[in-house]
């Protein structure tokens, strides 16, 4: 018996192997992941140089030996969030031989936005030729706005509203990089989490239809939660109504050592807490985690009892790419096998608020993607199950 398992505990008979079919009504499947990088690849040395951490008294390698980034893209002047989502797009709709006729809802989900107004999503949505009844929107959520973008969508397809959501990412962060540290307190209390940040695009198709490829899996769980008065730990004051042209406000600022706390004090019994509810080892399943820095995933791996092994990292090679890093490395996994060896995987976001979320995806085994696929036809009028 399989059961698509919603946040308030209730549960719907979705699939009954040993009796009559009931179809994918009601049912979210993510179908597809993709993303893209600019070509531009920055390593921490350089990072280093440019925000005078020598100057400091600290030595170099110091950056990549504290945070595991060793290297981030960064945008070029004619890259913006839109074009980097919709290059992302666009692989993804070609790898799925897709067409734009098809997409019933877009989301922008990003921390970064091309500008004020209107929203982002509009010029995504032109540079793809999406139909004109697409049910557009920009949806923000700092670091965790792609894994919100993914609750929605999941709400939107079993409600029957629209067939198919694209989540598109576009992160343009390096803007927000201080290279002008003063002092070691500075560094650690307010801008070290931003030396981490690169540039990049994703995006993720959720459908009410499941592929018959690996790379389909069911949304079957999610969960989120928010302690506002943690959202001082980590900003950007500028751009809004209280600091509107204030250039010194325009950097992301962050309390690492304070946020990191919080996150590892929340996110490990979210986690346990949605694996108990599904019935799954948390010890066997995969996580992809946001990711900003290596101290922080390793200390949520160490209370959480998981291997190394059973983390999806792309920190190393890129930074802390913001609501990309999720999509990202969702496509990565689907590509290099982590999805074939956990069948059972968790998105763990954690975001400045402090926002939390997980979303739960199993994969269905071959075998029985096969006999549900058979007895659905059996169900057909005309046919005859044999």
């Amino acid at each position: 018996m399989w059961w698509i398992r919603h946040r308030n505990g209730a549960e719907k008979e979705s699939v009954n192997l040993g009796g009559k079919p009931q179809g994918d009504k009601g049912r979210c499947f993510v179908i597809g992941a993709d993303y893209y990088v600019p070509e531009l690849e920055v390593p921490s040395e350089e990072i280093e140089r440019r925000a005078g951490l020598p100057g400091l008294g600290l030595r170099e390698g110091t950056l990549e030996a504290g945070t595991g980034v060793k290297s981030r893209r960064f945008a070029a002047p004619n890259e913006h969030p839109s074009t980097l989502a919709t290059a992302a797009c666009r692989r993804l709709l070609d790898r799925l031989g897709m067409d734009q006729g098809e997409v019933g809802s877009l989301l922008f989900a990003a921390n970064t936005m091309d500008e004020y107004e209107p929203i982002t999503a509009m010029r995504v949505h032109e540079s793809l030729g999406l139909k004109k009844d697409t049910f557009v929107a920009d949806i923000r959520d700092a670091c965790n706005s792609a894994l919100k973008a993914m609750i929605l969508a999941s709400g939107m397809i079993r409600s029957g509203m629209v067939s198919n959501v694209l989540v598109a990412v576009g992160e343009r962060l390096h803007d927000g990089i201080c290279l002008n540290v003063r002092s070691k307190t500075e560094l650690l209390t307010r801008y070290l989490a931003g030396l981490t940040l690169g540039d990049a695009g994703a995006a993720v198709l959720l459908s009410s239809q499941r592929s018959t490829t690996s790379r389909c899996a069911e949304v079957v769980y999610q969960s989120w939660e928010v302690d506002s008065s943690k959202r001082d730990l980590a900003r950007i004051e500028g751009l809004g109504t209280r600091f509107p042209t204030d250039p010194e406000r325009i950097y992301f600022i962050s309390n690492s050592k304070k946020l990191s706390q919080v996150a590892v004090e929340r996110l490990p019994s979210m986690m346990r807490s949605v694996c108990a509810k599904l019935g799954w080892d948390l010890s066997s399943t995969g996580v992809i985690p946001h990711q900003v820095s290596k101290g922080v995933i390793m200390a949520i791996a160490k209370v959480c009892g998981l291997p190394l092994k059973n983390l999806m990292i792309t920190l190393d090679r890129f930074g802390n790419t913001g609501a990309a890093t999720i999509p990202m490395a969702l496509s990565m996994a689907l590509d290099n096998g982590f999805t074939s060896t956990f069948r059972r995987i968790l998105l763990v976001g954690g975001a400045a608020g402090f926002s939390a979320a997980v979303l739960a995806l199993e994969f269905l085994s071959q075998q029985i993607e096969q006999v549900s696929h058979h007895l659905e036809q059996a169900a057909q009028p005309g046919e005859v199950s044999s």
